[in-house]
């Protein structure tokens, strides 16, 4: 789905339409989650690596900043400027964009190819212990796509904390 929401780091809009000709990675992560910081460098590291091939990287915390007050605007900017994020880091205020995705948890990776079509979605790495990592569906899908060939393993099982979700008014 499309969406248009802010960076916490400089407030510009950022606006998302599968189809844009591009390769993009849409992923859920938050500030508080053991397993969302525990797959920030890997994210950012790959990040880094398929930006230089024309890839997009958007992060999205969909948590209710105020079950966790770590999830608010300003912690997210304080936490992307620190650790050097190479991608904007959006604020899903309502988690509508987290319902539309139908995003369980955090982290929770989905890839759209240049047509908009959604080509896989699930977790980054099959472990959030890098010294454990056997699969990575995130790279996998990456290379494939970029290499204009299918993705094998197009959904696997996202694992890290509950989205917590805002209440509807």
């Amino acid at each position: 789905p499309a969406f248009t929401l802010a960076n916490a780091v400089d407030g510009k809009t950022y606006a998302f339409k599968p189809g844009d000709g591009k390769i993009s990675v849409v992923f859920f992560t938050c500030n508080q989650c053991p397993y969302a910081k525990a797959f920030e460098p890997r994210l950012i590291e790959i990040a880094k690596q398929y930006q230089a091939r024309g890839v997009n990287f958007y992060a999205i915390d969909p948590n209710d900043e105020n079950i966790f007050a770590d999830e608010t605007v300003a912690n997210m900017k304080d936490r992307a400027v620190s650790k050097g994020y190479p991608y904007p880091y959006l604020k899903d205020g309502d988690s509508a964009i987290a319902r539309a995705y139908g995003a369980r948890v955090t982290p929770h990776v989905y890839v759209i190819d240049q047509t908009g079509t959604l080509r896989y979605r699930g977790y980054v790495d099959d472990s959030a212990r890098p010294e454990e990592r056997t699969k990575s569906g995130l790279t996998d899908a990456l290379n494939a796509l970029l290499a204009n060939k299918p993705v094998a393993n197009t959904e696997t099982r996202a694992f890290g904390c509950t989205i917590k979700w805002k209440k509807s008014a």
